[in-house]
């Protein structure tokens, strides 16, 4: 199922648990860059890398 941005920020600011996810998703991806000095660019491709190995 694809959602539109629209959605997807009306999901985060509806849902208590999905927020706090999101919030710490965004804390990890500041904290790499900040760490690393590495390019937005880097952060993207890495969550890109790990949305494709995370399994339940």
């Amino acid at each position: 199922m694809t959602f539109t941005d629209k959605q997807l920020f009306r999901a985060i600011e509806s849902n208590v648990d999905v927020n706090d996810c999101y919030k710490k998703i965004t804390d990890a991806c500041k904290e790499l860059k900040s760490k690393t000095g590495c390019p937005n660019d880097d952060v993207d491709r890495f969550l890109e890398f790990a949305i494709g190995k995370w399994s339940d």
